[in-house]
């Protein structure tokens, strides 16, 4: 199976958006775990958001993820792969990144860090470029069948 497709935008834009993300998801665990990498600035009450935040973050992710299956791929697919239209993708087009980007928000309130603002910033900024450009892609692999979910189903939430 090809796990590895086509970058979507520029590779350098592309590669650096999801390493600048993992990187402060990192942070996060790190910060959770109590091993201090950045100063924390965390309001005491806060934190509680962050990690109602973070749960549901992984939760659309990994759900997503496992919806996708086979046709799971880093970039653009260059072999065929369905149209999922079932689980979270019938309330979301982009489930997977509507909860990385809830991830990213779950440490920049967690950590309130401002390398960690312009990181997160940053990566969900590249998260909507490849997002649009993925879909340029559906609209030409699919037709008809993406326009018709594109117009019942929002691009996030």
């Amino acid at each position: 199976m090809e796990i590895i497709g086509k970058p979507t935008i520029n590779p350098i834009l592309f590669y650096s958006g999801k390493i600048s993300g993992y990187t402060i998801w990192i942070f996060l665990l790190l910060a959770i775990l109590k091993i201090r990498i950045l100063p924390l600035m965390l309001p005491w009450n806060l934190d509680i958001i962050a990690y109602l935040l973070l749960i549901v973050g992984l939760i659309f992710s990994f759900y997503s993820l496992l919806n996708l299956g086979r046709s799971t791929r880093f970039g653009i697919p260059t072999t065929k792969t369905k149209l999922v239209t079932g689980g979270f993708y019938r309330i979301s087009r982009n489930p997977i990144y509507f909860g990385f980007n809830l991830i990213t928000i779950s440490s920049i309130i967690y950590i309130l860090n401002p390398i960690v603002l312009a990181l997160g910033i940053y990566c969900m900024g590249i998260y909507h470029l490849i997002i649009l450009r993925e879909e340029k892609f559906l609209t030409e692999a699919f037709g008809d069948d993406y326009l018709s979910y594109k117009r019942k189903v929002r691009r996030y939430i």
